[in-house]
């Protein structure tokens, strides 16, 4: 159990350190970049949904609940963060952005709804990748 949290946060560790070299040179002007960011942000979310979930369901539940429940938690986990990352987006962009007259993050409602698409995807991949049986 120690291994998958150990796993979870190193993920978190590297995704958050590419994203501070990201912001530091710039390169979330290019374009799938930020897509990537959340696909990974997504992925290490999801083992640490993972983690927590397994931790948790060897004391309070049975090994016969369906995989769909299992699965909800992981990626229902990884989404919260999803949204709460995205309201961060949106207060920065309103806030610190206006102020410093940086580039915004949310460029559209599509491009948020395609974050919230990469997030799904890398806790799906994490969870179908990491899952016990």
């Amino acid at each position: 159990m120690q291994t998958q949290f150990r796993r979870a946060f190193l993920s978190l560790g590297v995704v958050l350190l590419i994203h501070a070299m990201i912001l530091a040179t710039g390169s979330y002007a290019f374009t799938h970049v930020d897509t990537l960011m959340h696909f990974l942000g997504g992925f290490a979310v999801g083992l640490l949904g993972v983690a927590i979930h397994h931790s948790v369901a060897r004391t309070y539940h049975t090994k016969y609940s369906p995989m769909w429940y299992h699965y909800t938690f992981v990626v229902g986990f990884a989404m919260l963060i999803g949204i709460a990352w995205e309201f961060h987006e949106y207060v920065f962009d309103q806030t610190v952005n206006v102020w410093f007259n940086l580039p915004v993050s949310q460029v559209s409602l599509a491009d948020t709804m395609k974050d919230f698409l990469m997030d799904w995807l890398g806790a799906s991949v994490a969870f179908f990748a990491f899952r016990r049986h």
